[in-house]
């Protein structure tokens, strides 16, 4: 097997795991995602149990104000891990179209030295066989 040939496999093998890398950093942005949205009705719920239909209700207010500041927190810091996730996902689709690039190239390249490696093996049965008429 060529080198050319070796080359574009260990490349299609890289652009198979930084696909999967892709997919794994896709799919914790998601769950993050979903955290942020569960974060945010807990937080609606929290504030919708404040009404005013109970008399009692101001001797909760501080539990559910800290409960709201805490799941507050929870929500700046899971925008940041979402920023930082999306961030690793752009990172992670440019490096597959770079290896996506560089693995068609290969390819490409290991395809022509095939081909030329046929071409001259042919053309040297050719003439074997050529100068064996003559003799």
């Amino acid at each position: 097997m060529s080198g050319e040939r070796e080359r574009a496999l260990r490349l299609r093998r890289l652009l198979d795991v930084q696909g999967r890398k892709r997919q794994m950093e896709e799919w914790r942005l998601a769950a993050l995602q979903r955290e942020a949205i569960a974060l945010h009705e807990t937080s609606a719920e929290i504030l919708a149990s404040l009404g005013e239909q109970c008399v009692l209700n101001g001797l909760f207010l501080e539990g559910r104000a800290s409960a709201l500041r805490r799941n507050e927190g929870l929500i700046v810091r899971n925008r940041s891990a979402q920023d930082i996730s999306e961030a690793d996902l752009n990172a992670a689709r440019a490096i597959e179209k770079r290896l996506e690039r560089e693995a068609s190239a290969a390819g490409e390249v290991a395809a022509r030295v095939e081909e030329q490696s046929d071409l001259l093996t042919a053309l040297d049965d050719y003439l074997v066989a050529r100068s064996a008429s003559f003799e």
